[in-house]
């Protein structure tokens, strides 16, 4: 495949997964590994014939040395071409004069003559008396570079690839529930929600990333005052994992209880995002009991989420608490005296 055949293919292939992972009824039809297997056999066959490439024997090459190396090197790189009978000898006579070059051939008649007939490639030689001995050419690693950049460039592409396919891996473990679990566990989020935003609340996993994800940089959104919340697949299968296991897995679990309370919130009408989540901290001690927590546990998740809130939105401050987000401060909750984290 030319080299630039093969580059086309390898944007229209990284376009192809672009577009399989921002469209939902794609993924349905188009199983991740069958274009990944398609681009790991075109990587496969353009390293291979590459190598065989390299190895077939054909015309012989010119070692005659270019323009530009004898402009850059000079001497070193000089040769002279004598034709002898049925014989032609390349000698490399550095800096030596014609008539020095012509004793040396005296000097060697019999050791020429000896050469047979063909082309033979000298050694350097810089005097008169210099001895007869064939070039040794050095090795050639050009071969071996290529093949090297050729694996290198195959495996960068399949690597890139395989990170843009299962980079949505646990979005894929969300639609892979049995449709009870997740029936289920919408329905618990949705209860949380309402309960949060005092109103009837709808939670939506956004499967098909046109809210949330990826492309928008958000793992939750929320109509402000509205019904509808929408979170990332990701999102909602860690709190299925909870509510299944009645654990917690760390952050993760911590990060996704705050974002369902944070968004929550905003149902309720809040339009600040810094007072959304200190508030959504607090509620989400509730949110974790729900999902089948301890209080404990429930209570030192969002600790953690509170703790780590300057650090976590350093890059959008907006989202930083205030100082009155603390026990007895201004947006204090007073939920029951138990769960501000």
């Amino acid at each position: 495949m030319p080299f630039r055949s093969l580059w086309l293919w390898r944007l229209l292939l990284l376009g192809f997964v672009i577009v399989w992972l921002l469209s939902d009824s794609l993924q349905a039809w188009v199983p991740p590994l069958l274009p990944f297997l398609a681009a790991a056999a075109v990587e496969a066959q353009f390293f291979l014939a590459g190598l065989r490439g390299a190895g077939q024997p054909g015309a012989a090459p010119d070692r005659g040395p270019q323009q530009r190396d004898l402009d850059e090197l000079g001497w070193a790189s000089h040769t002279v071409t004598i034709q002898r009978d049925e014989s032609v000898l390349v000698l490399r006579p550095g800096a030596m004069e014609v008539e020095e070059i012509a004793e040396w051939l005296r000097h060697h008649r019999a050791e020429l003559d000896a050469l047979g007939p063909g082309r033979h490639e000298l050694a350097p030689i810089e005097t008169a008396e210099s001895p007869l001995s064939l070039h040794v050419p050095t090795a050639r690693r050009q071969p071996q570079r290529r093949a090297r950049l050729r694996l290198l460039q195959a495996l960068a592409v399949l690597a890139l690839l395989a990170g843009l396919f299962f980079l949505d891996r646990t979005g894929e473990r969300w639609r892979r529930l049995p449709v009870s679990a997740r029936q289920a566990t919408v329905s618990l989020l949705d209860r949380q929600a309402a309960r949060i935003a005092g109103h009837p609340a709808e939670v939506i996993c956004d499967v098909g990333g046109r809210h949330v994800g990826y492309v928008q940089d958000a793992d939750g959104l929320a109509e402000i005052g509205g019904r509808r919340l929408w979170l990332t697949p990701q999102i909602c299968y860690r709190l299925y994992l909870v509510r299944h296991t009645g654990r917690s897995a760390g952050a993760s679990s911590g990060q996704a209880i705050a974002v369902l309370a944070h968004e929550a919130w905003h149902l309720h009408g809040e339009t600040s995002e810094a007072f959304a989540n200190c508030f959504g901290y607090q509620s989400g001690v509730q949110v974790g009991e729900a999902l089948g927590l301890s209080l404990a546990a429930a209570r030192q998740l969002m600790r953690e989420q509170l703790a780590d809130n300057p650090t976590d939105f350093a890059a959008t401050p907006q989202y930083i608490v205030t100082s009155g987000c603390k026990r007895g401060g201004s947006l204090d909750l007073h939920l029951d005296g138990r769960h501000f984290p």
